[in-house]
């Protein structure tokens, strides 16, 4: 199955299947172990999408209660430390690929999670999704809930109020930034202090640049044929700097948390940021009420007709040591289901895995429904990664990029030895 028929199944398939804190709540024990038959434990990193979907399976199953644990601050760090103690959660996100401790490939292979490969929709998934969902036995661990993309978003009311537009060429998001600046505004807004976002823009800037034009960049290193150095990895990264000497984003990113520049856009102080699509319903969450975000595809050439988008399937799974197996398995049907998707998608902002018939009405579902159409997608590069220690070395790099403390050649040494060792 090609790529593009693959995620247009996955995007459009009206048969289908129903997502990244304290210190050490990882040692609660109110998870697999709830002692309430009625009650359901479902890990989340954000929770508001869930909340906002949940009464609708309460409401079919009288006395079923749905209790979200939300650990957006440390997600990973909690439940790696839950399902390591087989306290975690009865269901929990799951994030695809390999790339990280409580992936599909990575924590689906010490089994954490619960084969689903005999459940009723699991035959329906689509190609794309099931691998990323799986463990490297070829077991699904997940539902497929949603199509995460990485893009810009931006402030529409602000940039139409500076006299700017959003740039679909490199050349443009240059312009963006320099007329922004002599605007009083920063353009594009970047919370290093948060290390999760150190990788967007290279993420976004890879798509067009490495994992579009070469799908099988990341097996080709396997075999030691490419690297990180020698590659459009190192104009990535190079750009990135030269975003930073175009003085495209605001003062001391290491120092700056993610939650600011979520603050700056919705006061208008800051037109953009590059992040993942659902972040377009985190910001509008307590902006203004006539806060108008819209998000596109971050060009990383001067042809636009060569920009690619950046996605990932994430979706929901089971604790393999959870006491309410059967219950668990009920609310991953009903998570299959096109309206649950749908609704779900829509409160999390992004795009349904699986919504089948049901149309999709926010922005950012209809862009990336466009770049699944034209077949210019790729996979987040971490989801293909060998080993888990390649990301933490694409963090502490960028973070020293911008403190001086290394050049993009020493970034990219670590990553290849990373990337070796494994």
């Amino acid at each position: 199955m090609s790529k593009k028929t693959a995620v247009r199944t996955l995007a459009a398939t009206a048969a289908g299947t129903a997502l990244l804190a304290a210190g050490l709540a990882g040692c609660s024990t109110d998870s697999a172990g709830s002692s309430s038959s009625d009650t359901l434990t479902v890990g989340v990193n954000g929770g508001a999408s869930m909340n906002a979907v949940k009464a609708t399976f309460e409401k079919a199953n009288p006395g079923v209660t749905i209790q979200v644990k939300d650990y957006s601050q440390n997600f990973r760090e909690v439940i790696g430390t839950q399902l390591a103690g087989g306290n975690a959660p009865d269901v929990l996100a799951i994030t695809g690929g390999g790339g990280n401790n409580i992936s599909a490939k990575v924590a689906g292979d010490k089994g954490y999670y619960a084969d689903l490969s005999g459940q009723s929709w699991a035959a329906m998934v689509p190609a794309t999704p099931k691998e990323q969902l799986s463990n490297t036995k070829g077991q699904l661990v997940a539902v497929p809930m949603t199509l995460s993309s990485i893009g810009g978003i931006y402030n529409q009311g602000a940039i139409q109020a500076a006299g700017l537009s959003v740039p679909n060429t490199w050349s443009q998001v240059l312009q963006f930034c320099q007329e922004a600046k002599a605007k009083g505004k920063v353009a594009y807004g970047l919370g290093l202090s948060d290390t999760w976002t150190t990788q967007m823009i290279p993420y976004a800037l890879t798509a067009s640049l490495v994992y579009g034009p070469d799908p099988k960049f990341t097996s080709e290193q396997s075999k030691g044929t490419k690297s990180f150095s020698q590659s459009a990895w190192k104009t990535s990264l190079d750009m990135y700097m030269q975003m930073k000497g175009q003085g495209c984003f605001n003062s001391s990113p290491n120092g700056t948390p993610y939650s600011q520049v979520q603050d700056a856009i919705r006061k208008g102080k800051t037109l953009a940021t590059v992040s993942v699509a659902s972040e377009t319903a985190a910001i509008e969450l307590t902006g203004p009420a006539d806060l108008d975000l819209t998000y596109a595809a971050f060009p990383a050439t001067d042809d636009a007709s060569q920009t690619y988008l950046s996605t990932s399937t994430v979706g929901f799974g089971m604790n393999a040591k959870t006491q309410k197996k059967a219950l668990a398995e009920k609310f991953l049907s009903w998570l299959a289901t096109p309206e649950t998707q749908v609704a779900y998608a829509k409160a999390f902002g992004d795009t349904a895995a699986m919504p089948g018939d049901v149309k999709q009405e926010r922005q950012v579902s209809t862009l990336v429904q466009e770049y699944v159409d034209k077949d210019r997608i790729t996979v987040w590069p971490d989801r293909d990664w060998p080993t888990t220690t390649i990301q933490p070395e694409v963090f502490d790099g960028v973070q020293a990029l911008f403190s001086g403390r290394a050049h993009v050649g020493d970034v990219l040494k670590k990553m290849d030895a990373a990337f070796t060792q494994s």
